[in-house]
Parts: structure tokens; sequence; C-alpha cells
């Protein structure tokens, strides 16, 4: 398994993939429709997804974030926001998937460290579709079993002296009500926004401009923003 890193762009992976070295080593587009509330017990079900754009005013709680609880229904979310989520899988290994892979729960293949650093996620699921090597990339999908845990170990590893400082300023994750996405292309990001995800950034100096939406995430000392910074400016 692997440890989250970011792949929204070659010199940015570290927290966004989550991947496997860290652990094994140690266009704008408008959702035009809400999706169906009744989502499906099953990945591989044909259920309706349970993903909403609402929540987009500023001020409105995590509550209101957009909701996904299976990978199927993710996916339905994604390509209801225009972007296209073709070969979704949970083989790290499929083709078009991320070189680095993905990180999914623990397994008996871990070590006792490999098993609490992957652990710390609290990742239930995780999956993958798109392309990597398309213009508008591919989505990392991550089903945390406690979001708060996710963020706060998100937090812990960018904060940290030897962690992924350096992405701080713009963030790395697209987080829903249930869901986490690591996009793989800076330009997908910003569709994601406007379907009703918000970007988890615990950069301590961190303002966003006037206009944008900005709330408290689960981790302590990070928020929640539909501001995402243009890597050209930092």
């Amino acid at each position: 398994m692997t440890s989250p890193a970011p792949t929204s762009s070659p010199e940015a992976r570290t927290p966004m993939a989550l991947h496997k070295s860290l652990t094994k080593g140690v266009a704008a587009v408008v959702l035009l429709t809400t999706l169906s509330a009744c989502g499906s017990d099953s990945d591989t079900g044909s259920g309706g997804s349970s993903a909403s754009p609402s929540g987009r005013g500023a001020g409105s709680d995590a509550a209101k974030l957009p909701s996904a609880k299976t990978l199927r229904d993710v996916q339905k979310f994604i390509s209801g926001a225009g972007l296209p989520c073709d070969n979704l899988t949970d083989d790290e290994s499929a083709k078009g998937t991320p070189a680095e892979g993905f990180l999914g729960p623990s397994d008996e293949n871990d070590s006792a460290a490999e098993k609490a650093e992957i652990d710390a996620w609290a990742i239930r699921k995780s999956g993958f579709c798109g392309e990597t090597r398309s213009d508008l990339g591919g989505w990392i999908i991550y089903l945390p079993s406690d979001m708060k845990a996710f963020q706060e170990n998100y937090r812990k590893q960018a904060t940290k002296e030897d962690g992924w400082k350096r992405t701080l300023a713009r963030g790395e994750f697209m987080v829903g009500a249930d869901f986490v996405l690591d996009p793989t292309n800076y330009q997908a990001s910003k569709s994601l926004l406007e379907a009703g995800l918000l970007l988890l950034n615990c950069d301590p100096a961190f303002k966003a401009p006037d206009g944008y939406r900005i709330q408290d995430a689960q981790a302590d000392g990070c928020v929640l923003t539909n501001y995402l910074l243009d890597p050209l400016d930092q």
C-alpha cells in the first residue's frame, strides 16, 4: 500500500496521490443537474449517486458538500461535472493509473509500521478513473471511513519538516462530504470546484481573496475553500 501524495502535476507529486513510494519505502464546468439522492449500496451496483452540488454559498457547513457513498457514485458525480471518468478501477496497477499507485486499506503484506502509516489515513476504499496521460488527466478517489482522520493526517504529513510543504499554498485534495478526489490535472480541479467540491488547505498563511467561499475543515488549522491558486502564481 502507499501514502497519499499529490499528483496534480509532476512537480507537485507529494500528498494527493498518496503514493506507494512513501509507505513502501516509508473547463470550468458547472454541474447542470442535481444527481439522484439514491446512492447504491455496492461499488458495482447500478444505483444512482447521492452526489449533489449544493452548499456553494459562503458560510455553508460541510454537510452541504456533495455526497457519494461508493466508487460508482463518485464516478457519476465526476461525469455529471462534465469530466471523463471512464475505466473506473480499484486496481492500482491497471492501465492508465498513476505510476506510483494510490493508497488503499492496509493488508496482510504490510509490516506493522506500514500498517500504522496506512491506517492513519482511514481509507476504507480507493480507486481511479480517467487517464493520467490525457489532457484532463484522471482522478484518484478515496472513500475515508473517518473524514476527520484523513484531513488531520494530511495536515500532519504536509506540515512536518520533511513533508509536502511546497503544496501547502495551493492545497491538494478536493473534498466532498464523504469522499476525496486527487486530480492529476490542475485545470480539471476548477471544474470540480464548480461542481461543489472544496479544496482542503492547511497552509497557516492561507487567506482566500474576497468573494471566495471558506469554511473550517474537520482538521484543526485547516480550511475548505473554492479558491484554487494557479501554480504560476506561487
